[in-house]
């Protein structure tokens, strides 16, 4: 288990300016900059994915897909693949590169079917990325299950044969607290200042804290097929 951890460095806060005023969350905006690091290839199924024109599909401005062929499956008529997934998947064994599922597991009842299902569609050695959010608020869509914490993910995902590298995203207790009340604050002006004091008002306590770590906005697993 790794913290994510970012400085407040030019591109940053150039990436924290444009998301404050694109209304993202903080949880969204950090997870974004996360992806910067990662890649996919090849076939990639994007599990939960909304409409292209929903302003809200952020995410793959970051993330490195240029050798990727994805598509997207929700039970959405936009989508390119319409996908009930809370039952058995209709798709073939050891087909995928790669399956992104992110903000979509905490609203599926059937959530070890659907990991299972994953499994079995993804090809030998093939990658599959997860975020879950975790001290979030309530947002049914059309329902909200559950909040699992990185030590569930991780277990049942190793459980059903992933190798697992896991990322805590949106650490600390002010930055939590951030994620509460961003929603009420209307302009940039007030929410730009507010992140920053936060931010560094965590860092001054992760010297002392050794529970530091245990208050964050969401977890981010990278898996592996094995």
């Amino acid at each position: 288990m790794e913290i994510f951890k970012y400085s407040l460095s030019k591109s940053f806060l150039i990436h924290l300016y444009e998301s404050l005023n694109k209304n993202h969350s903080p949880i969204r905006l950090i997870h974004n900059y996360f992806l910067n690091n990662i890649e996919i290839k090849g076939l990639t199924i994007d599990f939960g994915a909304e409409a292209e024109k929903n302003s809200n599909m952020s995410y793959m401005d970051h993330i490195k897909h240029d050798s990727a062929t994805i598509k997207k499956a929700n039970l959405l008529k936009e989508v390119d693949i319409k996908i009930d997934l809370e039952k058995k998947l209709d798709q073939k064994n050891d087909f995928y590169d790669s399956v992104i599922l992110f903000n979509t597991l905490e609203h599926i009842e059937n959530y070890h079917n659907l990991i299972s299902e994953i499994h079995r569609i993804l090809k030998i050695n093939g990658k599959l990325e997860i975020f879950v959010p975790f001290m979030v608020g309530y947002h049914p869509d059309p329902k909200d299950i559950f909040r699992p914490t990185h030590y569930y993910l991780e277990k049942i995902l190793s459980d059903l044969g992933f190798k697992t590298n896991i990322y805590l995203i949106g650490v600390g207790p002010l930055m939590v607290c951030f994620q509460i009340i961003c929603k009420y604050l209307k302009f940039t002006v007030f929410k730009l200042p507010l992140f920053i004091f936060f931010y560094l008002i965590d860092k001054f306590i992760s010297y002392f804290s050794k529970d530091f770590w245990k208050y964050y906005c969401g977890t981010h697993i990278s898996c592996k097929k094995t």
